[in-house]
């Protein structure tokens, strides 16, 4: 049966090979289950997410074509779904562990999967026996042409390995990815703790300077996968993993970590750490000790020092403190859960006992910023005021014992930026996070978003990359990189960084937007109303919006489908973003309308609203949809009214 179950769901996949949207909803559609379903019964079967699912069928099916020679590899690539024939050369060198180029260069040598010779497709059995055989003159020519161009070819390899493998080398020879602690014991109760030293280990070798550490986010995603850490180290470009595992008997803990070379596949070092349960404080630094004694080689002495100090002197704080941060991460973070009031006000409760154990124990203050920033950011702590102000409160008094903490200078970056639109106060507190620890994926992200609000793009371009190098699997940055690539006018590069991040996640509905939006841009009405549909059936759990999509594409194109848009938004709201009535959206549907008009108006009444959608509406500084309005008084006006004059240095059309 569960032979007939993964055939079944091949068989839908290949079905839909030429759909490129063909996605996770869809298969379950058609599977006659929920994505909740289909999803639990294919991990227990095959380990395998969904969306994984697809792209390997999707990428076997490609294998036979390439063999059969039934097209280029860009053709191909839009022949079993992928979008981009760049896309499809990263996942299928990644399956297969070469590029789909090499294929023709193997059947050469190699019968493909029909059986039949690489021989057939050069037509050699078609031509005359003298044809295939030059004279001697010929053969000397040849010969010398041959030598000539393997020569070149030699050079040029050559120097393309100097320009470009040897520095990659230099960055690959001092990575780390440090996978989740196993819970060997199966106990819930302790995976706080588990969490908890994988963070803290990590966050110690992150201070040593010359050591790429891949961040957690990414390190999750590998984590229980029935994958070699040789495999791991390839996908996120790393030379060094970190396995580890925890284990309770009574009120004991084992810890095991073992440091593994994945370049050579070889173990450099394992170690058992025994100890209390309440008493694994320092373990993290003993375990980042040994790590970077093993890597001595490629890190400065002066560095190892700085992975010995310790948060805290006490025990009990520590491990209220290890509490708190699991809450707050699991509350706070949509890659592991929904967001949770609940795991926010928790959280609170234990930095609290974290503090009141050890008063000067800066990462606690700096946790509390963190979740009444949180807080207040989601619209569950009133008066909003309050809750920033507190929020700021606990940073400065992280600073006051630690002024190099990160963590505390990125909170108060994000009060300034968020809380305050003090776009300037917000910079320096995010350089600051960045100088006290380079290596931190969450200011990179978050100074790309203030970048993209302020300008220029082409820094928010560089910071964004940089987030991606440490966090190659957070579908967030990838949406991130998506939105930087629209307001660049990279509207194919924008739709390829949309379907990763819809790989990653396939249920977040912006992703989806910006797939309507850059479609729209590239003129394609028949993808931009599917997108445009699949908003609606996210929205409202049905169809019922599908035929009017359709009828106002096919009557009018891209223009029908944003007054479509418009008419939803001031006549019909359905509770969605970007449908439900917010002035906003229609301001800016107007401006894409060339309607200078009506998208001031809608601006201006943007003012008035108690929500003014203020992570969307402040980028329209930088927003070249509202290039039609940089002249305007009115809009001049709404610039400067929201702070934003300083950085209005886009030019009219």
């Amino acid at each position: 049966m569960d032979q007939a179950f993964i055939r079944k769901l091949t068989e839908i996949v290949q079905d839909n090979l030429l759909d490129e949207n063909f996605n996770v909803r869809k298969l379950a559609l058609q599977a006659g289950m929920s994505r909740t379903t289909l999803h639990r019964k294919l991990k227990a079967l095959k380990n395998q997410d969904v969306s994984e699912f697809i792209c390997e069928v999707r990428l076997q099916r490609a294998m036979e074509l390439l063999h059969k020679n039934a097209g280029t590899v860009s053709e191909i690539a839009y022949m079993v779904g992928f979008n981009s024939p760049t896309y499809f050369n990263k996942c299928f060198h990644e399956f297969y562990g070469y590029p789909p180029g090499e294929i023709k260069k193997r059947n050469l040598f190699q019968p493909d999967l029909t059986g039949e010779t690489a021989s057939t497709e050069l037509n050699i059995s078609n031509q005359e026996p003298a044809a295939l055989v030059p004279n001697a003159a010929g053969r000397m020519k040849l010969k010398r042409r041959i030598i000539l161009i393997s020569t070149v070819a030699v050079i040029i390899l050559l120097l393309l390995i100097l320009y470009l493998f040897i520095p990659r080398f230099k960055e690959y020879n001092k990575s780390i990815l440090i996978l989740p602690f196993k819970n060997l014991s199966e106990q819930p109760g302790i995976q706080y703790l588990a969490d908890g030293i994988m963070e803290d280990i990590l966050n110690s070798l992150c201070h040593l300077s010359e050591l790429r550490v891949i961040s957690r986010i990414t390190s999750e995603h590998f984590g229980g996968k029935d994958i070699t850490a040789k495999e791991v180290a390839r996908k996120v470009n790393a030379r060094y993993i970190l396995e580890s595992s925890i284990r309770q008997s009574d009120d004991n803990a084992r810890i095991t970590v073992q440091l593994i070379d994945a370049y050579h596949d070889r173990h450099l070092w394992s170690e058992n750490f025994d100890c209390k349960l309440a008493d694994v404080l320092g373990i993290h630094s003993s375990v980042a000790t040994q790590i970077s004694l093993k890597l001595k080689d490629v890190i400065p002495d002066a560095d190892i020092k700085q992975i010995n100090k310790a948060i805290t002197g006490s025990p009990e704080a520590y491990d209220y403190y290890l509490r708190g941060r699991f809450l707050l991460y699991n509350a706070d973070d949509e890659q592991r859960v929904d967001i949770s009031k609940e795991g926010l006000t928790g959280s609170i409760e234990y930095f609290e006992k974290a503090i009141a154990a050890d008063s000067n124990f800066a990462e606690a203050y700096a946790g509390m910023a963190k979740a009444y920033m949180s807080l207040t950011g989601w619209g569950w702590y009133q008066p909003v005021k309050e809750g920033f102000f507190k929020a700021r409160e606990y940073g400065m008094k992280a600073l006051g014992i630690n002024p190099d903490l990160a963590q505390a200078h990125a909170v108060l970056g994000s009060v300034n930026f968020f809380g305050e639109h003090n776009f300037e106060e917000g910079r320096k507190e995010y350089i600051l996070a960045l100088k006290a620890n380079p290596p931190y994926p969450p200011v990179y992200q978050l100074y790309a978003q203030l970048l993209m609000v302020t300008g220029p793009i082409e820094e928010a371009r560089i910071y964004i990359n940089r987030a991606l190098e440490l966090e190659p699997f957070y579908w967030v940055l990838y949406n991130l990189n998506a939105w930087i690539y629209y307001f660049e006018g990279k509207h194919k590069e924008a739709i390829e960084a949309c379907h990763i991040a819809s790989d990653l996640k396939s249920d977040y509905i912006f992703t989806n937007w910006l797939l309507f939006l850059n479609y729209a841009k590239m003129g394609d009405a028949d993808k931009a109303a599917e997108e445009l549909q699949t908003i609606t059936q996210m929205n409202t759990g049905d169809d019922r919006y599908a035929a009017e999509i359709l009828e106002a594409s096919g009557k009018s194109g891209i223009e029908g489908l944003f007054r479509w848009l418009i008419d939803i938004n001031i006549n019909r709201p359905v509770p969605a973003a970007g449908m439900n009535g917010h002035p906003f959206f229609i301001a800016w549907w107007y401006a894409i309308l060339g309607n200078r008009e009506e998208s001031v108006y809608w601006l201006e009444r943007n003012m008035q609203a108690k929500n003014k959608m203020f992570i969307y509406f402040a980028l329209i500084a930088t927003n070249p949809d509202f290039d039609i309005l940089r002249n305007d008084g009115r809009f001049l006006a709404i610039i400067d009214q929201i702070g934003l004059k300083p950085y209005h240095t886009r030019r009219a059309r």
